[in-house]
């Protein structure tokens, strides 16, 4: 298995280098947002992996001095000492250690802490942590003030190694695809954002769940500067160039079949929730990826943006109305 994992090790550097590259270059204008004064993150950046799974045994004291909001949940000796055992979890922090320059991530997630906190007034984590979460496919980034006035943030790491990482095997390929090093501070950014802006209750329609996203989409791009727009919604570089080519035709469908309004669940699954594909009941269902809806809300959220350039990105992510916004965002792909 060791054999296994070295020889992906080398093959995912290389396609991570190539995959870089190339959706650098597909950059676009960035986010109508622009931060003037961007705040100054001082953080303390803690290697609760390293401290669990590094050195020749387990450092206990350390653990309970310095790794309390792990040690809350479970405060027991014997359980981290399981888990230090664990033959999965050493696996992915070898691989997160090989694969991951982490020095690098803490930078661009301080960054993003930045934006969000000049754009959005969040407060900004005193402390952030990475750690080998043992794959969370929900959370793997979260944001948590605590009641003692703190505020941390956590970053699983081993959620972030690629596609093609063999610990991921057992993981739908649609699943899978997000899984990968440039949607680390995306996820970051939509862990920050969990913390303010949540769906509007009561909206259970198409539209309502396209324009969350939207609002989602078009925040987390403020927050990360250097992530291609592909990045930030989560598709790769031929995905968005198809969604943009066929982006009338995927509208036209949209209206002409009623589908806006409806609330029907299955609707909502099928195109605004994570899928192999999109179900939209044309002859180019197969090749529209899954969440299609999402794209469609992103980009009637940056014709808004763009038609109200005077709108802060708080007061954006506060109009609930979703009829106001189809009918003021002047959307014409």
């Amino acid at each position: 298995m060791k054999g296994v994992h070295q020889i992906y090790l080398f093959a995912a550097t290389l396609i991570v280098a190539a995959v870089f590259f190339i959706q650098r270059g597909m950059k676009e204008d960035g986010s109508p947002f622009e931060v003037e004064d961007l705040v100054e993150v001082d953080w303390q950046v803690r290697h609760f992996d390293e401290a669990l799974f590094g050195g020749d045994s387990l450092d206990w004291s350390s653990l309970q001095n310095q790794f309390r909001p792990f040690l809350q949940s479970n405060p027991q000796r014997y359980f981290w000492q399981h888990e230090r055992e664990n033959v999965t979890l050493n696996d992915h922090f070898t691989n997160v250690n090989n694969l991951l320059d982490k020095g690098a991530i803490a930078e661009e997630l301080a960054q993003v802490a930045g934006r969000a906190s000049a754009l959005l007034k969040l407060p900004v984590p005193e402390e952030l942590y990475f750690y080998i979460s043992g794959i969370d496919l929900e959370t793997p980034c979260l944001y948590a003030p605590s009641s003692d006035g703190a505020t941390y943030a956590f970053v699983g790491l081993d959620n972030f190694l690629g596609a093609g990482y063999p610990g991921y095997s057992a993981i739908p390929g649609y699943q899978r695809a997000l899984m990968r090093p440039d949607q680390i501070p995306v996820q970051f950014s939509h862990a920050l954002l969990s913390a303010t802006f949540q769906p509007t209750n009561g909206d259970e329609s198409l539209l309502g769940a396209m324009l969350y996203y939207g609002k989602l989409h078009v925040a987390t791009e403020a927050f990360c500067p250097t992530s291609t727009t592909a990045e930030v919604l989560g598709f790769t570089a031929e995905e968005y160039a198809f969604l943009l080519e066929n982006e009338a035709r995927i509208w036209e469908v949209l209206v002409r079949e009623r589908l806006l309004f409806s609330t029907d669940m299955m609707v909502r699954q099928r195109l605004a929730e994570a899928a192999p594909f999109s179900k939209l009941g044309t002859a180019m269902d197969a090749e529209i990826p899954g969440r299609v809806g999402q794209f469609i809300g992103y980009r009637m959220i940056r014709s808004y943006a763009e038609q109200h350039p005077n709108l802060s990105l708080r007061n954006l992510l506060n109009i609930r109305d979703a009829r106001k916004i189809l009918r003021d965002a002047q959307y014409k792909p």
